[in-house]
């Protein structure tokens, strides 16, 4: 007896398989990277003073000598303007930081001033709460946020300073729909985290066009801060997700013509210090762009579809 079901059978299978097999899920959002440098060469970058910034050639390092009054920079012209959220990161080595002196370095505009918009920007400076890292946002519009890892300057849990003749890695980020912007600081190569924290920005980021390491806007004479300064990557994404409502945020707004080169600072309690050389302060990740987790493939279509088969073909014999 001829039977014409194998061919049914077959389409029956096939339309199992296609149903119960997990299709791989697309990715969140494309990221493209803008600039990124490891110094074998710092071509584009372009100073005022050569003493102060030039390329280390025996370490591969770019160094960096800050001193306020002097009006001195190093900036690198991007190939775009940033008017969206991206990723800032690099690794930076302070060697000397006196008192009141401050490394600075982020992304803004032509302008090269350290107290003018737009500019979201990182610090490390000592100041009479020590040696601490800042996140500092200025708007176009000239409002200035400034959170430090203190929790006289702005941030949550413990104190963390930095140490000089060590090295750090540093993660800018800016969240351009939720108008924040995080830092996390670890480690070179080591996934714990030093310190993290996040400052909003009041008002527009528009029109990045600069990389900067400045002195421009420091009128104090004198404090000198000197490093090194290696790895820089720039990370454009078309989408970002926002920040966790969950985290805690320091809203410290200053809205002024002109921005003062001393920042406000709320006195409080004496708060625990941890110095960053050995122990660790468990804080909590800003969060970043979280990955479209792929559905992976189990065992279930490998026990159905024989089992379906099974069934079938019993049929057929039995009819036959």
């Amino acid at each position: 007896m001829h039977l014409s079901f194998p061919p049914l059978l077959v389409m029956f299978l096939l339309i199992c398989a296609g149903i119960l097999v997990p299709v791989e899920a697309a990715p969140a959002g494309n990221t493209s990277v803008l600039y990124s440098t490891d110094f074998s060469q710092d071509t584009g970058w372009v100073t005022n003073s050569h003493d102060s910034y030039f390329l280390e050639n025996a370490t591969g390092r770019y160094h960096y000598l800050i001193e306020g009054g002097t009006g001195s920079y190093s900036t690198y012209t991007l190939p775009e303007k940033v008017n969206g959220p991206f990723v800032l990161e690099f690794d930076v080595t302070p060697v000397k930081s006196d008192e009141s002196a401050t490394f600075r370095f982020g992304i803004g505009t032509d302008k090269k001033d350290n107290q003018k918009g737009p500019l979201l920007m990182v610090e490390l400076a000592n100041k009479k709460d020590g040696k601490l890292f800042y996140v500092k946002t200025i708007s176009k519009e000239n409002a200035l946020n400034l959170v430090g890892s203190s929790p006289s300057t702005g941030s949550a849990g413990s104190t963390v300073r930095f140490e000089d003749n060590s090295t750090y890695h540093v993660k800018l980020t800016y969240y351009a729909t939720d108008s924040r912007v995080s830092i996390v600081v670890q480690e070179p190569g080591s996934s714990g985290i030093l310190f993290s924290t996040s400052a909003p920005v009041s008002g527009k980021i528009v029109d990045l066009s600069h990389l900067l390491l400045t002195a421009v806007g420091d009128g104090t004479s004198g404090p000198q801060a000197e490093g090194y300064i290696d790895n820089i990557k720039l990370t454009l994404s078309e989408s970002q997700p926002t920040i966790t409502p969950t985290q805690t945020i320091a809203e410290e707004i200053t809205t002024v013509p002109t921005l003062d080169t001393h920042e406000m600072v709320k006195a409080e309690e004496p708060a625990p210090v941890l110095t960053v050389s050995s122990s660790r302060t468990p804080f909590p990740t800003p969060p970043t762009p979280a990955p479209t987790e792929t559905p992976k493939s189990g065992a279930g279509p490998l026990v159905i579809l024989p089992a379906l088969a099974g069934g079938v073909l019993l049929a057929i014999r039995r009819r036959s």
